[in-house]
């Protein structure tokens, strides 16, 4: 019997419309993907930066500087500064001072020296420590002096530590605060004290009558500075 070849062709496609369904029957009747939520991976942490201190409004490098004072409130030593210089130095604060907070960053100690009378205001007296040399500062401090004579420093040795004395008077502008209003009849006593980091800056601003009735005091914290250790 012969077979002709439409009737092959026929049951080519016949056979292949049956493994078609065959395979339709098998497999699922709609093709699905289901996403499985994943859980999500933790955060990374935010780097961990350091704090830094307010800015001085003279525009110095921040520094992270504390109150100097010991468990007793009679010893000063300068904080670790933000360049991990260590203390260098110590001092007896003089019993009649008052501890006060520091107003600015760039302060490791203040003191208030009770006014003398007829005086109009307390006497400030600040501790810092930063750069720069002996004359450039006190040529700083003078320009925050009108009316006032040329300083004469004066320069002696406590204790292997080269200390040098400057005083001021007149009216003082306090230049380094904007907006701040002459205060005539006022004195400075300073001590710039070298130390083999950077230098300490001892400071007493106030009516000069309060300035001159603590020099003898002033003149004792300074005589009395030894190293630390």
């Amino acid at each position: 019997m012969q077979v002709s070849q439409s009737t092959l062709i026929l049951g080519a496609v016949v056979l292949a419309a049956g493994a078609f369904a065959l395979g339709r029957e098998t497999a699922p009747s709609e093709a699905r993907i289901i996403e499985v939520a994943r859980p999500e991976a933790p955060a990374e942490p935010d780097e961990e930066r350091p704090t830094m201190a307010p800015e001085a409004t003279t525009g110095a490098a921040p520094r992270a500087m504390g109150a100097a004072m010991g468990s007793t409130g009679t010893m000063g030593a300068g904080d670790l500064q933000a360049d991990n210089e260590p203390a260098a130095i110590e001092w007896t604060v003089p019993a009649a001072w008052r501890v006060m907070p520091n107003p600015s960053a760039m302060r490791l100690a203040t003191y208030a020296v009770p006014r003398a009378p007829g005086d109009p205001a307390d006497a400030d007296v600040s501790v810092s420590r930063a750069g720069g040399e002996v004359s450039s500062n006190i040529e700083r401090w003078a320009g925050q002096f009108a009316g006032a004579e040329a300083p004469r420093p004066r320069s002696h040795g406590v204790r292997g530590l080269e200390v040098t004395l400057v005083e001021l008077e007149g009216v003082y502008t306090n230049g380094m605060s904007p907006g701040a209003r002459p205060q005539p009849g006022w004195a400075l006593l300073a001590a710039i004290v070298k130390t083999p980091g950077m230098p300490y800056f001892f400071k007493m601003t106030g009516p000069v009558a309060t300035v001159h009735a603590a020099r003898a005091a002033f003149n004792a914290m300074v005589d009395g500075l030894h190293t630390t250790g």
